[in-house]
């Protein structure tokens, strides 16, 4: 009898182990899904980490993508149930990470990645941070201002991605950040339309704005001349700078993710290039790049070509 219980005691266990593994496995798969749903150059781009270092970069990718969607839902009407519901995510991503596990797989997956390495609560708080901000504030008067925010947004996203990778020294997480901001700059620059006209939100530095001869009511009006070119001009030159400063990050990464990093670095860049192909006119369509182009990108960055 003793023996019997004995037996179904480790059969449960067993069993309980592979629930554990298989709710892991879907999580990873939802968030993989995620991923390519909503970061088509950068899913690319993840298919040329090491399957491990794959598998956990899309689980951080949900992790700033659901918040994330929260607050850009477009068919939001009040900010209060807007930021309840974030708040209602994040104490159940607290909760998870306290205890190590969720019922929820894409939230296991998320939990599973942290602990695995060493991303901390407060890198995740500095993320939430910024997703909250975007319920309280919807103009920039400086880029000092605006580079708070970036912090959050897309720096710490650096660092949870450079653990991920792995790295040599600690120098690697400045530029890490810096990369982060390259890419959220981009990104600004990208969808001056629709976050001014889905979200009301302007992420444009006023006083730059204001140097050009435009206003927020300018862009929310979507007045297009020499002066909004000129505008673009210098915040694509700005931008390319920092891409340029965070370039030397790369090297001090492990070998087996700067690949995929040097391909992001390319695929993010060439974004810029075709905001200039469309005359500097954002409002004519989201620019992107084609399955050519970043097939194209990934072989120059693949022999160090970055421009």
């Amino acid at each position: 009898m003793v023996t019997e219980l004995l037996q179904n005691k480790g059969l449960s266990r067993v069993r309980e182990g592979d629930d554990e593994r298989k709710g892991l496995r879907e999580g990873i798969e939802q968030c993989r899904l995620i991923t390519r749903k909503y970061g088509t150059s950068f899913y690319f781009a993840t298919q040329f980490f090491p399957k491990d270092v794959r598998e956990a970069i899309y689980a951080v990718y949900a992790f700033a993508r659901i918040p994330d969607e929260i607050v850009d839902d477009p068919n939001k009407s009040d900010p209060q149930l807007t930021i309840a519901k974030l708040e209602k995510w994040r104490r159940s991503w607290l909760k998870a990470m306290e205890t190590g596990n969720s019922d929820d797989p894409v939230m296991k997956a998320i939990v599973f990645t942290f602990s695995k390495y060493g991303i901390t609560i407060e890198d995740g708080e500095a993320f939430l941070k910024s997703m909250f901000l975007d319920e309280e504030k919807f103009t920039y008067s400086t880029y000092d201002e605006l580079d708070e925010y970036m912090y959050g947004s897309a720096g710490v996203i650096g660092l949870m991605v450079t653990k991920i990778i792995g790295f040599h020294s600690d120098s690697a997480f400045p530029y890490a950040i810096k990369l982060g901001y390259a890419f959220q700059l981009t990104n600004f620059l990208r969808d001056i339309k629709e976050d001014s006209q889905d979200l009301n939100r302007i992420y444009m530095p006023l006083n730059e704005l204001t140097k050009f001869g435009f206003s927020h009511e300018d862009i929310r009006s979507e007045r297009f001349d020499d002066k909004f070119a000129d505008f673009m001009k210098f915040q694509i030159a700005r931008n390319r700078e920092v891409y340029r400063e965070a370039l030397p990050g790369i090297k001090l990464l492990k070998w087996r993710g700067r690949l995929a990093v040097r391909i992001s670095y390319v695929l993010y860049k060439e974004i810029l290039a075709e905001i200039e192909r469309a005359d500097y006119n954002i409002y004519k369509g989201r620019v992107r790049t084609n399955l050519g182009q970043k097939l194209w990108l990934s072989a120059k960055a693949l022999v160090g070509i970055y421009e």
